[in-house]
Parts: structure tokens; sequence; C-alpha cells
């Protein structure tokens, strides 16, 4: 790669955050108390900033030009022939949402803290695992990702992990009807996760989902909390609470709840559904190329 145009993405940590949100006293308190509750916020603070040290360094050290960014806006990841996300899974899936064709090597910047399933190692390695991305020998897999559309319009094409129909208050009960294929049912629950293959080891896992093999193209569905939806004449529980869903077919949800949400790919984007909207979710769309995948370490 001649010249490479690099693209640096990275996450604040929790301590910093909290700091830039005004509540630094009671957290001052705390650490000055040895709260346990916050010990774990400056460790990782402490090994994120190192750790983003460290990656400057090794950019630097090879005079690569690079752009350093918190966010995207105003900016186009594939402008770019490589991103670097610096942070845990969270970070890959915030700029996910933005590539398209362009690489992603992900850095754990806090493995004490952070699973970082996404990642292709530590800070720490940084420079070699760089080294191995820029000459071509770093392992590329393709991440499938899912497109997601409401009454026809498509709301996001390029999720990574999953999305979560509920209704936007999670005390409350989700009802809507269910159709997969020749399949459907009216089902009242705590709400439905609809995963990618890389999301199955996630949230669905817990819900009773399967993990699928990196790379699947399918979907996969699960219900939470399933109850009966027919009132004191029917009190039988809702039985298409499971599924895959293979690349030319869709899920789809007729929302009979006035207040749910689609929650794509964690807490941070939040789409409203309104009582009779069609929700469809299709997989098998445009993959996301990470290098040095865990996946391909152990297979």
């Amino acid at each position: 790669m001649n010249q490479p145009r690099i693209l640096v993405v990275h996450r604040r940590s929790t301590y910093t955050e909290t700091v830039s949100m005004g509540a630094f006293e009671p957290f001052r308190v705390m650490m000055n108390q040895g709260d346990p509750l916050v010990t774990n916020f400056i460790a990782a603070h402490d090994d994120h900033e190192k750790a983003m040290a460290s990656i400057r360094r090794a950019l630097s050290d090879r005079q690569l030009n690079f752009t350093w960014r918190y966010n995207l806006v105003g900016i186009d990841p594939d402008q770019f022939d490589l991103v670097v996300t610096v942070g845990g899974d969270g970070t890959v899936l915030h700029a996910s949402h933005s590539i398209g064709d362009t690489p992603v090597l992900a850095i754990n910047s806090s493995p004490h803290t952070s699973v970082g399933y996404f990642t292709a190692g530590e800070a720490a390695d940084f420079g070699e695992i760089l080294d191995k991305a820029l000459d071509g020998s770093l392992v590329s897999t393709r991440l499938f990702r899912m497109e997601v559309r409401v009454n026809g319009e498509v709301v996001n094409n390029r999720v990574l992990n999953d999305v979560l129909f509920s209704h936007d208050c999670p005390a409350s009960t989700t009802r809507y009807l269910l159709t997969h294929g020749d399949l459907q049912e009216e089902q009242m629950s705590s709400g439905v996760w609809i995963s990618t293959a890389t999301g199955s080891t996630a949230a669905i896992r817990a819900a009773g989902g399967k993990s699928m093999r990196a790379g699947s193209r399918r979907l996969q569905f699960a219900v939470r909390e399933p109850g009966p939806s027919g009132g004191a004449l029917d009190l039988g529980r809702a039985t298409l609470v499971r599924g895959f869903v293979r690349k030319q077919e869709t899920l789809t949800i007729r929302s009979k709840t006035s207040a749910a949400r689609l929650y794509i790919d964690g807490p941070h984007v939040a789409i409203p559904v309104d009582f009779g909207d069609i929700v469809t979710f299709s997989g098998g769309l445009q993959p996301i190329n990470l290098l040095g995948h865990r996946s391909q370490k152990n297979p």
C-alpha cells in the first residue's frame, strides 16, 4: 500500500465522558474514598490513554499520514485506505455504520475491561500488526451486515451486530405481528432480537439463540420472554420464538405498539416505530472487511 491514507477512530473513556458531562464532583469523591465502583473506570482510562499514545507514536515513527478523530461527523471513512479503531467492540460498531469497503483494523485499548471480539490485538503490538495490515499479510474476514426497513424505507443497511425491537420503556409489554416465511403469529413479549452471524455470540445468545459461523449471510431471531397473547380465553404461549433467516428471506414485524423502538447495534441508535408500522429485516448485505479478526486465530 503506497502512501496509505489512515483514519484513526477512538473512543472516549467512561472517566472522560463522566467529566465532560459535569458529573465529576461525585466521581471525584468516590475516587478519594477508594470506592470500588469507580476503580475499574480509572484503570481503564489509564490503559486507554497509554494505548492512544502508543498508537500515535507507532504511526509517527513510520512517518505515516493519519487523521485522528473521536467521531465521524463531516468525514467519509471510505475516502481512506485503512480505518484503525482504538477502543473496544462498541467503537467498531459505532464506526461500522459509516464504513463501506475500507478495511478496518481494530485495537483493544483496555483488554482488562473490554472483551474486544472484533479486535486484532492490543496497543503494545500495534506496530507489528499495522505493518502486516499495510503489506497485505493480515487476514481479512468478511462480516456480512443487515438491512432494516420501516414501511419500505431503508433506515440502516449496515447493521453489523444486532437489532432489538421493543417498547421504548423496558418495563412495558411489546405487542406485534411476527412473520417468517409462511408462518405468522401475533405475540406479546419484552421484545425481539434480530442478529447477524457476527452478533450471534452477544445478546441474542443470552436470550436463547445459537452462535453462528463468522461470515455466514444468515440472520437469526429470538423472542425475549414470550407471553400469552390471546387473553383469558387463550393462554397458549407463542411458538414462533426462534429461527434463522436465509439470505433470500426476510423477517417482518408489524407493530401493535405505539411507542416502539429499533435499537441498532446498541443503545445509541434508536429508530421510532409507530402502531401499524411494518419493519423488515434482511441479511447478507455489504460486508465489512475486518483485519486480523480473532475468529481467524481461534477457528
